[in-house]
């Protein structure tokens, strides 16, 4: 079986939850041939092949980028190249050139729709992207979700539901691992309490709520960390020093290694998203993965779902500044909570979201595809 996914962006010019989820299906299927065709970064003036991981990945020449959108007619064209003896095309969504490619009927083999959330940043171009976006869920032959709630609250997916089919997404063997040891040689910290959070510096994962919310704790004992880079890092920095909060610490994009370095030194994970563009947050299951406990927003998506209220960890309403410094200021203050929300999250991840549990999904879908 060969498997090529479709996307904007891959690992190592950028990433983010999407390529994590690409690479975790082609650790997936090993046994398959797996590639990757996605745009290359606007600073190379040529499309490249290379291998990252021990995966093809086909990076196409970029001609502009346009809403955060990289437009490129060399993808359209190794579209309808490359998956000439593919099984299965999985297409991430959004990225409109794959809809392009959809819509000219430039791909073979079973589309797969991996929905990964709503388009609702750029609300005013719905108008003209919806047709496209319809077009594309009509001729997809399964539509995959990460939760049952990315179904429910979506209009757009909800006259497809027929078609859709749930597979969360699994944390890498490694968390899962380091994981373990981190949870086994434990103590009681004393000193600071580390407050954490993972991820692009962009508008839909609320970082200005959460640093306002800090500013307002009253317990000083703590320090946060945010790790990430993006478009609104120099905003969020002045919005830091005009609230003039000391102990935060802005890290800028990090290596892998580093990262859960950052997640083995933290007390807790907060994941302060306003918008269902967050619609799982694969870092949820990765600082779950090392026992730590999970604020997150009660999301009309997939997110609640994954660390659950009074269970592993504290879900609060989308951008209530007052909510989430109150508990910030509850895990701060009760050591014992923390570690009766990080043991709930071990075992839940443990049980939901392994690499196994995934592999065992997808492999049914696919098969079934292909017997179909």
């Amino acid at each position: 079986m060969k498997v090529t996914q479709l996307f904007k962006i891959y690992w190592p010019d950028n990433g983010g939850g999407i390529a994590k989820v690409m690479e975790n299906i082609a650790e997936c299927l090993t046994d398959c041939t797996n590639e990757i065709i996605v745009c290359q970064d606007s600073r190379y003036k040529k499309g490249t092949n290379d291998n990252y991981k021990g995966v093809a990945v086909r990076r196409c020449r970029q001609i502009a980028d346009v809403l955060s959108t990289p437009f490129s007619l060399q993808f359209l064209v190794d579209v309808k190249k490359r998956t000439k003896d593919s099984d299965i095309v999985i297409y991430h969504f959004p990225y409109p050139m794959a809809d392009l490619a959809v819509l000219f009927g430039m791909y073979s083999g079973k589309l797969v729709v991996w929905w990964h959330c709503d388009f609702e940043k750029y609300k005013k171009w719905i108008p003209v992207y919806d047709p496209l976006v319809k077009h594309t869920l009509k001729k997809a032959d399964r539509i995959l979700v990460s939760s049952k709630r990315n179904i429910k609250n979506s209009k757009v997916l909800l006259p497809y539901r027929k078609k859709c089919s749930v597979i969360p997404f699994c944390v890498s063997k490694e968390y899962l691992d380091r994981g373990m040891a981190h949870v086994s040689d434990a103590h009681v910290k004393k000193g600071q309490v580390s407050i954490l959070f993972i991820g692009r510096l962009v508008w839909y994962k609320g970082c200005d709520v959460l640093l306002r919310a800090f500013a307002m704790m009253k317990q000083k004992n703590c320090r946060l960390v945010l790790v990430g880079g993006g478009p609104l890092e120099e905003k969020l920095k002045a919005l830091a020093a005009s609230l003039n909060l000391e102990n935060v610490e802005f890290t800028g994009m990090v290596s892998e290694e580093e990262k859960i370095r950052r997640i083995e030194a933290c007390d807790f994970l907060v994941l302060p998203s306003v918008s269902k563009a967050e619609a799982f947050a694969v870092v949820q299951i990765e600082a779950m993965a090392f026992g730590k406990p999970v604020i997150n927003t009660a999301l009309p998506s997939g997110v609640p779902c994954v660390s659950v209220d009074k269970v592993t960890g504290t879900t609060v309403m989308p951008g209530n500044i007052r909510e989430l410094a109150k508990a910030m200021e509850e895990l701060v203050e009760d050591e014992k909570l923390r570690r009766k929300y990080g043991a709930n999250a071990v075992k839940k991840v443990h049980k939901e979201y392994t690499r196994k549990v995934m592999e065992i999904r997808l492999r049914e879908v696919f098969l079934k595809l292909l017997e179909e």
